[in-house]
């Protein structure tokens, strides 16, 4: 295997994010083995281009084991897509080199370099925390929805006490009573934790517990802020949720919230939803708590905001409580700005998760435009914002349009590291052998997944590995394929690896992106996917078990952020088989090596040609302690690796 590299770090390229008109040079690293070398790159503005204008490279300078080659050139007003060849002059063979690696005809997943294009240098590897705010933690009891206080997708809505369990018919009518109070009374806890960032699930007005049918896009749920007017009787919900009194104070205590976060350096993303908005907000007004709705007035001016079918609004998927808003008028694109507007500047907000942004428009030319207008409209308002998307495939599209500014990082980390620990698919439906312990599929998604993202996106992105939509990251361990059915809850932590979730913890964190630990996933709370994946967080019923994954996520957490290497680097698979992965992570001053054992135990030998030379190499991180003895001898850094592990050596 050749150990040729290139990346967009300032490794490989200044500046990173170039802008018309800068000199930008690019630079690539090739082994020493390979003997007297030619470097060419190969330019184009076109996605999988038979043509390519080509330039030869020059040889900068040379390490002990590599020789650097770079090429200079002015940014042009124009995505530039490029990759390399490498003439091996002694060998007599020629290689090519792009995002994904050495490719074997032509390049297929170029390099892109999209001009003016800025992500906050803020978001790269920040540690997120993720809020599903009713399930929290109860900080004001008198803001709890009560039983029977309104009637939810035909049945009225339960309260349920906070150590009940969700139940799987009836979840999405379930409220706990957790609100934004009770996130305020756990900012040390969250502090303690380490995190840097909290993104919230929806919390605007709706009447769903997960809030992803937003009733009223200005305001503050109540049922999360602060309840002052009400009343009781068939109005009592109408009051709660549209009193202007209680609404000013829902936003007033949101806004606390934020300044209080702020002070610790703790960033704030809340979820936006506007694919589709709820069959209870005010421009539908199905239950006339508003008296301004279509469904009240024919002639409303936001019938234009939906598709009609008939007298009959079209749901999103077909969910009559979800209507799909409809992008090809202006008027809808100026007012969902107004409100991406609204949170970032006058409330302060650092950013916003896009739910199902791809799915936004019915074409992609509307949906990509659309998020292009939202993100300036937000960004000359109130720079420095972060405009992330809800996708599960490639983003690059999108990315090329300046559409968001990264992604949730599925492909890169939840579906790989998933099917590679455990063979497990996301929501536990089914099992992949093929998949399982599979360091090839490994290796080669992630250098896809990668490959699909610019550079800064890479490490904005938000890698995952459970949320509100999929099953538990414990749960997955136990390798069942099965979803939540009447009373068997305990099912989904029964025969859990804890060896392989904390494994699964230390790739999420240290491949390329920014770590997102879901509400429970630091203590190892399980959980089915949708609704089991949204149990209340046990804050007085803490088992043993919890308390130490507690402890490791913290000292996980404090050694990611000892160096910046996590957080932005150069990173490179260089093994990898039967279970087992290495990669490389390397900045002008610090260099790691990280090995993932999901298997039996290993001898692993590694030669510096690799990596570059390595002197006084020092483990540094386990997921579990053990004693390995490394070696560091005539070129060869040599390790047992026991089974089930993933450790960090310093090099």
């Amino acid at each position: 295997m050749y150990n040729i590299h290139s990346d967009q770090t300032i490794n490989f390229m200044d500046p990173t994010e170039p802008e018309v008109g800068d000199l930008v040079k690019i630079k690539i690293r090739v082994p020493k083995i390979l003997g007297q070398v030619k470097g060419n790159v190969f330019f184009t503005p076109e996605k999988n281009s038979k043509r390519y204008s080509h330039a030869e490279m020059i040889k900068e300078y040379s390490t002990k084991f590599f020789n650097y080659f770079s090429y200079s050139f002015k940014m042009p007003n124009r995505i530039m897509r490029y990759h390399f060849e490498i003439n091996s002059i002694d060998q007599k063979k020629k290689i090519k080199y792009d995002a994904m690696g050495i490719c074997e005809h032509r390049s297929l997943h170029d390099f892109i370099l999209i001009p003016d294009f800025k992500v906050p240098e803020w978001s790269y590897g920040r540690v997120y925390y993720q809020i599903f705010v009713d399930r929290f933690y109860n900080g004001d009891k008198n803001n709890d929805p009560v039983n029977n206080e309104y009637i939810y997708d035909g049945k009225p809505i339960v309260k349920k006490e906070w150590n009940e369990m969700p139940d799987h018919l009836n979840g999405h009518r379930e409220f706990y009573g957790g609100d934004l109070q009770g996130v305020l009374d756990k900012k040390d806890y969250l502090k303690d934790l380490g995190i840097e960032a909290i993104y919230f699930n929806p919390l605007f007005v709706s009447p769903s517990p997960h809030k992803y049918d937003t009733q009223d896009y200005y305001n503050i749920d109540p049922h999360f802020g602060i309840i002052e007017e009400d009343v009781d009787g068939k109005d009592k919900y109408k009051v709660r949720t549209t009193s202007k009194k209680n609404l000013n104070k829902s936003n007033e205590l949101f806004k606390n919230l934020v300044d209080a976060f702020h002070e610790e350096n703790i960033k704030i993303i809340i979820d936006g939803v506007f694919n589709h908005c709820g069959s209870f907000n005010k421009w539908i007004d199905e239950k006339n708590l508003y008296g301004e709705g279509v469904m009240n007035n024919e002639d409303s001016p936001f019938k234009k905001y939906f598709y009609w079918h008939g007298d009959f609004y079209e749901g999103w998927w077909g969910y009559a409580t979800l209507p799909k808003l409809n992008y090809e008028n202006m008027d809808l694109w100026n007012e969902i700005a107004d409100v991406g507007i609204k949170w970032t500047k006058e409330y302060n907000v650092d950013g916003w998760r896009l739910d199902v942004a791809d799915e936004l428009a019915k074409d992609f030319e509307t949906n990509s435009s659309f998020w292009n207008f939202f993100r300036k409209k937000v960004e000359q308002n109130s720079p420095n914002k972060l405009i992330f998307s809800e996708i599960y495939k490639s983003p690059l599209p999108w990315l090329e349009k300046k559409s968001w500014h990264t992604i949730m990082n599925y492909i890169t980390a939840m579906d790989p590291i998933s099917y590679f620990l455990t063979g497990v698919e996301k929501h536990n439906d089914n099992f992949r052998k093929d998949l399982y312990q599979n360091s090839e599929y490994f290796v080669s998604a992630v250098n896809w997944a990668l490959s699909q993202l610019p550079m800064n996106s890479k490490y904005a992105a938000l890698n995952q590995l459970s949320n509100h939509d999929h099953s538990r990251w414990l749960t997955r361990t136990t390798q069942k394929v099965q979803r939540l059915k009447d009373g068997n809850h305990d099912e989904a932590s029964a025969g859990y690896d804890i060896d392989i979730f904390k494994v699964g913890l230390l790739l999420m964190f240290l491949i390329p992106g920014s770590p997102g630990i879901y509400y429970g996933d630091e203590i190892g709370l399980s959980g089915f996917t949708d609704p089991d994946n949204r149990r209340p967080y046990p804050w007085d019923n803490m088992n043993e078990l919890n308390k130490q994954n507690l402890d490791f996520t913290k000292s996980l957490v404090k050694f990611y952020k000892s160096s910046d290497v996590f957080k932005y680097s150069s990173f490179k698979f260089i093994q990898w088989f039967d279970g087992y992965v290495s990669f490389v992570l390397w900045n002008e001053k610090e260099s790691y090596l990280v090995l993932v054992n999901s298997n039996h135990k290993k001898e692993i030998k590694i030669h510096h040609n690799l990596i570059g030379e390595i002197r006084n190499p020092e483990i540094v991180f386990q997921t579990r302690n053990e004693n390995i003895n490394i070696k560091n001898e005539n070129e060869i850094l040599s390790l047992n690796l026991p089974e089930k592990i993933g450790v960090v050596v310093k090099i």
